[in-house]
């Protein structure tokens, strides 16, 4: 992030660090990487990152932010973790009434001032 920005090549890094893909590069680095849960909404099987996602952020100013698809006996695990890397959850909700297992999201954020 120093001089700029996250260019293409760091942005992929850290895609290939969770696994995941570069959605956008610019003017924001965004990537995600689909959690392999066997759910159902409405009874019907889903893949959709709508759904699924594990999704990370990376702004120029610092502000960093991600979303993840937890089920209910992963909450307290990762919610220890983030507090152990001084991550903020900024939001945790479910999304939708009909699934199964029960999907619940958790947003976190953190502020950085370093250089990757």
């Amino acid at each position: 992030m120093k001089g700029g920005g996250i260019n293409l090549s760091t942005c992929q890094r850290l895609a290939d660090i969770i696994g995941g893909e570069v959605i956008q590069s610019t003017p924001v680095c965004v990537i995600m990487r689909l959690r392999n849960i066997r759910a159902t909404i409405l009874g019907r099987r889903t893949r959709s990152p709508l759904a699924l996602p594990f999704m990370l952020s990376f702004e120029n100013n610092g502000l960093n932010l991600g979303e993840s698809v937890l089920l209910q006996r992963e909450v307290n695990p990762m919610l220890d973790a983030l507090r152990k890397r001084g991550l903020i959850v900024t939001a945790f909700h479910n999304h939708w009434l009909f699934d199964e297992p029960r999907l619940m999201y958790m947003q976190l954020g953190e502020c950085w001032n370093g250089s990757v």
